[in-house]
């Protein structure tokens, strides 16, 4: 009697994993399109630039357990240049290792690579404007469920004129549920 209850208990919990699983649903959200302009500055070669404010927005009711968005990235200009984009949580403001660029009339920071940054994904532009970006990652997930992140980049190959980005078509995949 006390073996059977063994595995009735094993098959309950089994069933109830499995149910739980299966609560799991995924819901997509059209994202707004964003612009940013971004030049090759002085001291700021392998740094992290963040704007000043964060992305902030009305969280879901529920949170998310991953974050996938996708779009495309234009250039107002043909580029040869990978961009790498990172998320944040903590107010780059507030972070030693950020350098205020508001001397320089651009509100944004540039950041030495740390603990805080997590890279979320990479564009690749090959002498052209236009380019398909995915980001995700675990601080773009929190960051979601907290209605509020920075968002930023890395360049290598920049032109030295100011360059003007639009992130375009944007959809966010949300995983939600158990």
């Amino acid at each position: 009697m006390r073996e059977g209850f063994r595995i009735g208990l094993k098959s309950l919990v089994l069933s109830l994993g499995f149910l739980l699983a299966a609560c799991s649903f995924t819901v997509t959200v059209t994202l707004p399109d964003q612009t940013f302009s971004a030049q090759a500055l002085p001291n700021t070669q392998g740094k992290i630039l963040y704007p000043k404010n964060p992305a902030t927005f009305n969280p879901p009711p529920v949170s998310p357990k991953s974050v996938l968005i996708q779009g495309t990235l234009e250039a107002d200009q043909p580029l040869n240049t990978t961009l790498t984009f990172y998320v944040r949580l903590k107010d780059p403001k507030t972070d030693p290792g950020c350098m205020d660029l508001s001397i320089s009339n651009i509100p944004a920071y540039a950041c030495s690579i740390g603990p805080d940054d997590e890279e979320s994904g990479e564009a690749f532009f090959n002498n052209s404007s236009s380019v398909p970006l995915t980001l995700t990652g675990r601080n773009l997930t929190q960051g979601i469920a907290q209605g509020q992140f920075w968002l930023g980049l890395e360049m290598q190959g920049l032109p030295q004129g100011l360059v003007n980005f639009a992130l375009k078509n944007l959809k966010a995949t949300v995983t939600v549920g158990f």
